[in-house]
């Protein structure tokens, strides 16, 4: 504590009172005019800037799911809506939820063939805050639902220098929505369907004056696809902002889920013959409160946060677990001379736990003793200041970016993050933007200590990532853009001769393309498609190529029908099961009764294709699902 307290206090006096927090800001299309030439901006997106900036501007590859293309999958669970549809982004689903919080379900979210389980390299945030369980070092997925979500902005590729370790292979931020209107607004979704499954939930915003207020309430329970597959879940987000002027704002936020299940199958991956069932109880908190400054061009944001976890697994071992993490996020944007703009800033993070020797599972003689044992509280503190400054050249025909993170940490070495890259705007409606960056992870108490691999002397994970961007929009009704990227890690952690060591290494590469396209009034289609070359063999959850297409079609005044077609190719799940290759038609149907009362019904995997990607956990066939949306 002593330690914790001597960075605390290295903090108070480097910490400049700063930042506006992620501002909400609209995702349409801009167009910057000039004497000689006309681009569009693309949307404007947080991520990849600390700013409101344009994503046609940023080096960086940031892909945006708004609200309503979340709300056309019909899916409640927010990973579930957008794995596939953004290139290179593929998440390791299983049950009828997909997502299981224990036994690895939190950990398969991949993108570019970064992240999975049982660590985490993709860091997942909302409204700019990290979220991940930091005895583990992996996100939570069953946490985020649609509801109460603006829009999701992925980084595609490594975001270190701005969001630090966790951020090596990519970003995915989760922007909440805000109370924009005067007055209390309500909504309540409710649907039920295959597998006796119930999915609703509630969201208020409230806005008076300077106060406003968003709640979200959601319950989700299943019978699931295998016997005694069971699933409840209760959750709630709450924020609530003060606007002290229009310069100056408050905001806090809490979330709380509590998650109990059953899982059969498991038991049955180690021991097939088993006929033990692991019943989980997990519950996670998370709190913040941040003070936000906005002077134009020059604006900032402090925020203070604390999660906390319990985690019962019943097993042989009766696993328990606890964790807590506090952090201090700190960032200033402003302008040091004529068409450059710069970001400042500081992150303090100390995360710690309590758990039993090796998840229960006792390394020792066997003694009763031995399996008691716990770790105690150890702990982890990161502390890292970092500069980004990009430069407007020729009146926005160049743009060159720079940014560079010096990580400190009181258990690993000073690492220094680099990254740089450029936007060009050579002629009307095309942009070309390339990046070179620096991602690393550090080391998770689970390598460290956890099981019997532990090794608490590992350096953190590198990898250098190069990427070239071409965009073009043709016309009002068409816009398309490729990325082909080079990526190349070493002091990978793996466990050899049954302990966690730095040797691995590894060359991803691959080409990403999305296009958007309105040819009707009452017609919009977007379409994604990776592929992927890595030199490591049988990576899970990492498909050689992916395609999505998403259709909306505004049939009649009242009707509304959604499809999304997700193809996958090549994905490896276990060395005894072929390569995976599948392809899922969803449709959604709405129909709006009145103003206030929509009726919809989801039907999933329409043509019952057989699938599995995560080893052991067979993927749901064709599904149905039937409920309302009411506004009041």
């Amino acid at each position: 504590m002593k330690k914790n307290r001597h960075y605390l206090q290295q903090l108070a006096g480097g910490i400049t009172l700063c930042t506006a927090l992620f501002a909400t800001v609209h995702t349409s299309a801009q167009t910057v005019v000039d004497s000689t030439r006309v681009y569009r901006i693309g949307e404007v997106v947080v991520t990849g800037s600390n700013n409101a900036t344009g994503r046609n501007l940023l080096p960086y590859t940031v892909s945006t799911i708004s609200s309503p293309q979340l709300e056309a999958t019909g899916q409640s669970q927010l990973l579930s809506a957008i794995s596939v549809q953004v290139p290179s982004l593929f998440v390791s689903e299983r049950n009828i939820f997909g997502f299981g919080v224990s036994n690895g379900g939190s950990g398969g979210i991949k993108i570019r063939g970064i992240g999975g389980s049982p660590t985490n390299a993709v860091l997942m945030m909302v409204d700019g805050q990290p979220q991940f369980a930091g005895i583990y070092s992996h996100h939570v997925a069953d946490f985020y639902g649609t509801e109460y979500v603006d829009r999701v902005e992925v980084l595609r590729g490594p975001g270190s220098v701005l969001y630090g370790s966790n951020a090596m292979g990519g970003v995915i931020n989760v922007i909440t929505k805000s109370a924009e209107r005067e007055g209390v607004h309500t909504t309540l979704t409710s649907q039920y369907g295959s597998y006796n499954t119930w999915r609703s939930s509630l969201v208020n915003t409230t806005r008076f004056g300077k106060f406003s207020s968003l709640v979200s309430l959601g319950y989700d329970r299943t019978d699931g696809l295998e016997d005694n597959f069971d699933f409840k879940q209760g959750s709630l987000y709450a924020k609530l902002g003060y606007d002290f002027s229009d310069s100056w704002k408050a905001r806090a936020d809490y979330s709380l889920m509590n998650f109990i299940g059953n899982d059969p199958v498991y038991p049955q991956l180690s021991n097939p013959e088993s006929t033990d069932i692991y019943h989980q109880n997990i519950t996670r908190g998370e709190a913040s409160l941040s003070l936000n400054n906005y002077y134009g061009s020059t604006n900032g944001s402090v925020r203070v946060y604390y999660s906390y976890g319990n985690h019962y697994i019943d097993d042989p071992n009766h696993f328990h677990s606890l964790d807590d993490r506090f952090g201090i996020l700190a960032y200033q944007n402003f302008r040091p001379w004529k068409d450059a703009a710069a970001t400042l800033g500081f992150d303090f993070d100390t995360y710690t736990g309590k758990i039993p020797m090796s998840g229960g599972h006792a390394h020792g003689d066997g003694s009763t003793a031995a399996q008691m044992q716990t770790i105690g509280r150890k702990s982890i503190t990161e502390y890292s200041p970092y500069i980004t400054l990009s430069q407007d050249l020729f009146e926005g025909a160049l743009i060159l970016n720079a940014g560079l993170r010096m990580a400190n940490s009181d258990r690993f070495s000073t690492q220094w993050i680099p990254q740089g890259g450029f936007v060009i705007h050579p002629a009307e409606g095309w942009m070309v933007k390339g990046s070179l960056a620096k991602g690393y992870r550090n080391p998770s108490f689970r390598e460290m200590y956890l099981y019997g691999p532990a090794n608490p002397d590992l350096d953190p994970e590198r990898m250098m990532n190069y990427e070239v961007t071409v965009g073009k929009t043709f016309s009002r009704y068409f816009g398309m853009d490729v990325t082909g990227y080079y990526s190349k890690g070493d002091n990978l952690i793996q466990t050899m001769n049954g302990k966690n060591v730095n040797t691995g290494s590894f060359i991803n590469k691959g080409i990403e393309v999305t296009a958007n396209s309105q040819p009707l009034d009452k017609l919009t289609l977007r379409a994604t498609y990776s592929y992927l070359y890595t030199s490591l063999n049988n990576l899970t959850a990492a498909p050689k190529n992916q395609y999505f297409l998403g259709i909306g079609w505004q049939a009649l005044p009242k009707f509304k029908v959604d499809a999304e077609l997700k193809g996958v190719g090549g994905l490896y799940v276990f060395d005894d099961m072929e390569h995976q290759s599948y392809t899922l038609l969803n449709i959604k149907l709405t129909y709006k009764v009145i103003h206030a009362l929509e009726l919809f019904a989801t039907l999933d995997n329409i043509t019952d294709t057989d699938y599995t990607i995560n080893r052991g956990y067979k993927m749901p066939g064709f599904t149905g699902m039937g409920g309302f949306k009411l506004h009041f």
